[in-house]
């Protein structure tokens, strides 16, 4: 395993920002809304491998982590309680985004007897727990140990959650309070939701995808949004272009009526948002991303245009059988069934205009890819473009619906868990809920946009 990671959070393909998959435009005309037909979803899906102890480490890096938390459950508990299986059990809860029964497994592996790598791997597991329920003082604490383990973090990144240690992140709103905004989609079908950044307005892209909040660093003057000293980091785009960032808070976040204070943000230069696409320029100077959406209950309207976001207390207990969301690599992910293979993953972005493969899980899956079909370009996040073909008849299982594509972008993208994206072609034909306590994605056809 490499020890010399160097992106935002310090993880490889840029774990703390979005991989570019932020906002995906097409470079050239084509359709971006492909013919698409939608079904109730019924029936099993087909099993994948069973878990042993001999593939659990794989089966894990592919998103099984319902099938790895049964076969941890399988366990006698002496095995139970070694330390290799508890940091497993923790980065099972992770991902399940049950911050709390991480934090006890993981806490419990490090007072074993584990060092070297493996100790460094679980104190950043426990950081990233940590952050998961917003405690950025004991999330900069163990990534400070996980650095003396031998793990490289860039050190803006640690130096951002030191910065924040004792704040009360996203202070405003109490649990089971709601804020209901409209929204604008415009010709690129984004959610553009009008906030208030330091009494500054905006029209904020709402994206599942990206990490954390962004502002461009021209409106971060503009609004005086406070930027952190020696924050200095970077993300990886498309094609892992490194994309220079540091770190802020913005003091008070306005959304319809309701006021949160002390919202952490990245900072990035102008260029890297502002897309130059066939339909025309598309500048963007905020984004809403997961690091505040994951503290709410998600509604999203497409007839109404109303967005409708539920605060709740903290993350669930991760225990629901029927889960369809996952965090992984700082994203979240849906369970999603392609062409009846066993249940694999998508990333979850709504800040992604099309829903997508990617050609590592086109070789996965064993799709079998359109011919005839010439390359195009997208543009993604800091400017880097990635070539993407065409896979034909393609059906998706998502929450209760079965999606029939009949094209389906391929983008060239290798180092990744998930093996497609879910954008909104395919959400905006729905009245999407996306429950962040629960970890589910709800889809109702029957209260959303004629296709």
């Amino acid at each position: 395993m490499d020890r010399k990671r160097g992106g935002v959070s310090g993880r490889s393909a840029g774990s703390g920002i979005g991989r570019g998959l932020l906002v995906l435009l097409l470079a050239a005309a084509c359709a971006t809304n492909p013919s698409v037909s939608i079904e109730p979803f019924v029936g099993a899906v087909v099993p994948g491998k069973v878990v042993t102890a001999f593939n659990v480490e794989a089966e894990l890096a592919r998103g099984r982590f319902l099938e790895v938390s049964s076969y941890l459950e399988s366990l006698p508990a002496s095995e139970r309680n070694d330390s290799s299986n508890l940091m497993l059990a923790g980065r099972v809860w992770l991902a399940r985004g049950d911050a709390a029964a991480a934090g006890k497994a993981l806490e419990a592996a490090l007072s074993g007897s584990i060092a070297g790598g493996k100790r460094a791997d679980a104190e950043w597991a426990l950081s990233q727990a940590r952050i998961l329920a917003d405690d950025f003082r004991e999330a900069a604490h163990h990534a400070s140990l996980a650095v003396r383990a031998g793990l490289y973090l860039s050190p803006g990144f640690v130096r951002f959650l030191e910065s924040l240690s004792g704040s009360e992140l996203y202070a405003g709103l109490r649990p089971s309070e709601s804020v209901v905004a409209g929204f604008t989609m415009g010709p690129y079908d984004l959610i553009r939701v009008p906030v208030g950044i330091n009494g500054r307005p905006s029209d904020a892209v709402l994206d599942t995808g990206a990490s954390y909040s962004i502002v461009t660093r021209s409106f971060a003057r503009l609004a005086g949004v406070r930027e952190i000293a020696d924050s200095e980091a970077y993300g990886l785009g498309l094609h892992q272009k490194p994309i220079p960032l540091t770190f802020g808070v913005v003091d008070e976040l306005t959304i319809g009526e309701a006021r949160m204070r002390a919202v952490p943000v990245m900072i990035m230069p102008d260029d890297a948002l502002h897309f130059e696409t066939a339909r025309g320029p598309l500048p963007i100077a905020s984004v809403l991303g997961l690091h505040l959406l994951k503290d709410f209950t998600v509604d999203i309207d497409y007839i109404g245009r109303r967005l409708t976001l539920e605060r709740h207390a903290g993350p669930g207990p991760g225990s629901d059988a029927d889960q369809n969301l996952f965090f992984a690599r700082n994203k979240v992910m849906a369970r999603v069934t392609v062409n009846e293979s066993p249940w694999t993953l998508f990333l979850l972005d709504t800040g992604s205009e099309l829903t997508m493969m990617t050609t590592a899980g086109v070789r996965r899956l064993g799709v079998r890819t359109a011919t005839g079909i010439f390359p195009k370009r997208v543009e993604g996040i800091g400017k880097a473009r990635v070539s993407w073909g065409k896979v034909q008849d393609v059906s998706i299982g998502l929450a209760s619906y079965r999606l029939r594509f009949r094209d389906m972008v391929v983008a060239e993208t290798d180092d990744t868990i998930e093996d497609g994206v879910v954008g909104s072609s395919a959400l905006a034909r729905f009245r999407a809920r996306i429950d962040f306590r629960h970890m589910r994605l709800e889809l109702d056809a029957r209260t959303a946009p004629a296709p």
